[in-house]
């Protein structure tokens, strides 16, 4: 891993124990995810489904975490899922994930091995620094997709400088600043709760990093974690 200087990230909510880790990819080649990551995709599916049903992961204390957490901001998180728990959700129903490309399928499967919910942002399209904090009221997001949400004035969000980047604590990724095939240079970010000791975050952050390092062509830093 080499080290480089991205965005700083602070926290301008009241809430205590939250952490993001992040991470920066550089001269990153996007592609398609091959056929040999396929079966090992399969094969971690496998490994998800001996381990875990529905049930156990509603009562996961993990999830139950980020479900309050969604709830202290008004927002209700049976509607509207952490990235993490919307992925795992799908591979225990017994449905196959999303072919998009090789980082954001590895950072689909990472983060509903580990849990800890995972946001992408092309750093090239990033304006300054990242701030966790509560939306304003009429606040407007376009999420991936094209889907424009308006906000009420109480949600959690992730902005830079000019506007949201994510909408939720790794729920919606912006439009604005999503993964395409001309992104070099990306933000891995790893949103943590109260419940994501340092341990958790480091075991997420291990089981990452050797998905990244096995399936991706990129430079990568060392991880840095800022907290609230």
């Amino acid at each position: 891993m080499t080290p480089d200087k991205g965005p700083s990230i602070y926290f301008e909510t009241e809430r205590s124990g939250l952490s993001v880790a992040m991470v920066i990819l550089d001269d990153l080649k996007v592609g398609q995810s091959t056929h040999s990551f396929e079966e090992y995709e399969k094969e971690t599916f496998k490994e998800i489904r001996s381990q875990l049903t529905l049930e156990k992961a509603k009562d996961d204390p993990i999830f139950r975490s980020y479900r309050d957490l969604y709830w202290s901001f008004g927002m209700d998180p049976t509607k509207l899922r952490v990235s993490s728990e919307a992925v795992l959700r799908r591979i225990l129903k017994g449905l196959n994930l999303w072919r998009i490309s090789d980082i954001v399928d590895i950072i689909n499967l990472a983060s509903a091995y580990h849990k800890v919910p995972i946001g992408l942002v092309d750093a090239s399209k990033l304006k300054g620094d990242l701030y966790i904090r509560t939306a304003f009221n009429g606040e407007l997001f376009q999420r991936i997709g094209g889907k424009t949400i308006m906000c009420r004035g109480r949600e959690i969000v992730v902005a830079d400088d000019e506007k949201i980047v994510c909408f939720g604590y790794a729920t919606h990724d912006s439009e604005r600043t999503m993964i395409d095939k001309d992104s070099s240079r990306v933000l891995v970010l790893l949103y943590g709760t109260e419940v994501v000791t340092s341990t958790v975050m480091d075991d997420a952050l291990k089981v990452t990093l050797d998905m990244i390092d096995h399936w991706l062509d990129c430079r990568v830093s060392e991880p840095i974690i800022f907290m609230s």
